[in-house]
């Protein structure tokens, strides 16, 4: 009896490995340096448990960044230059296709000049976390701050990021080099470990997060009402301090960037309307103060969510990924 369970186990293990259904939606390690990250070298099979999306598969390089291999063919000489995009799940974009996302479609479009994209957004990820994840990023690359020389660092935020930077700031330490951490208290759990190398337990994993997310929702329940047609970002009511954490390390990565000889420019994508109201306005106000270019990329989404965001999860569709990344390539290409 348990030889045959087992059998049929490792039977299953092999199935879903040759399928390559290792499902997974925003696999996340702890971090001693940056409080939490993608595992490196992993490849998942990506899915939604309202069932907004699922069939295909998402990659992480060695540094934990979603790969874009496969969408632009370099010579041998490597790339002419380099577009690192920071920010958080917006960026990171495992709701959709390589193809689709954001980082994506830029790829896509400056693969004839020569352009490498690197996408480093992190779920969660606000200015404080990616301020040390580009540090570590250029500390790791060969090229190491050279890789700035003449590119571009775009920064999209998302509207929560303030919120987040508040937190993230309280916890910031200094490592043995002098340099600024956020060191996560947590480990890993047994069964996440375990889902680190198992498909077959990332399988009983869905399974178990569909069930509860089944309970969570009643059959029947309607989905959110459609947003009234709205106009431009409303101004910005935060009070300066919820913002101070954000300007300073947004202010570290202009710095950063600007001594590496590269430019800096920051966007930032709203709450569906559906959901929330957007705070992007104060984030092109922070842009301001800083002198660092800002891309205006709201007023479609706050027009049209329907057209853009999933219904049930907050995050851009397809064609929301595709409308961004138009207008941040529009930015991009007259230098805003």
């Amino acid at each position: 009896m348990g030889i045959s369970l087992l059998g049929s186990l490792l039977a299953a293990e092999a199935v879903l490995r040759v399928l390559r259904l290792g499902y997974n939606n925003a696999p996340l390690n702890p971090s001693a340096s940056r409080h939490h990250e993608h595992p490196a070298h992993y490849r998942f099979s990506a899915y939604s448990l309202q069932n907004e999306w699922e069939g295909f598969s998402i990659r992480t390089d060695r540094y934990g960044n979603r790969s874009l291999d496969g969408l632009c063919r370099f010579p041998p000489s490597g790339p002419s230059d380099h577009l690192v995009v920071l920010g958080d799940s917006f960026i990171e974009g495992f709701q959709v296709r390589n193809q689709d996302s954001i980082t994506g479609q830029l790829q896509q479009a400056f693969c004839g000049g020569g352009t490498k994209v690197h996408n480093l957004g992190v779920s969660s990820y606000s200015p404080v976390l990616s301020d040390i994840q580009l540090r570590e990023f250029l500390q790791q690359h060969p090229q190491g701050p050279a890789l700035l020389q003449g590119g571009t660092v775009l920064h999209v935020l998302y509207d929560n990021d303030h919120v987040g930077d508040q937190g993230y700031a309280d916890q910031l330490g200094l490592n043995d080099a002098g340099e600024l951490v956020v060191s996560a208290e947590d480990e890993l759990t047994p069964l996440v470990r375990l889902a680190r190398s198992s498909y077959l337990a990332r399988l009983l994993r869905r399974a178990q997060l569909t069930a509860s997310e089944l309970n969570r929702q009643p059959n029947g329940s309607k989905p959110f009402a459609a947003a009234n047609p709205g106009g431009p970002p409303p101004p910005c009511r935060l009070d300066p301090k919820m913002l101070e954490a954000s300007a300073a390390a947004l202010g570290r990565i202009r710095d950063r960037v600007a001594a590496s000889g590269g430019r800096y420019v920051l966007s930032a994508i709203p709450t569906d309307p559906r959901k929330g109201p957007t705070v992007v306005a104060c984030y092109r106000q922070l842009a301001e103060q800083l002198g660092v270019p800002f891309i205006p990329v709201s007023e479609p989404l706050l027009r049209q969510p329907q057209a853009f965001y999933f219904t049930h999860d907050i995050h851009l569709n397809p064609a929301g990924n595709r409308r961004v990344a138009d207008q941040l390539l529009h930015g991009l290409s007259t230098g805003q």
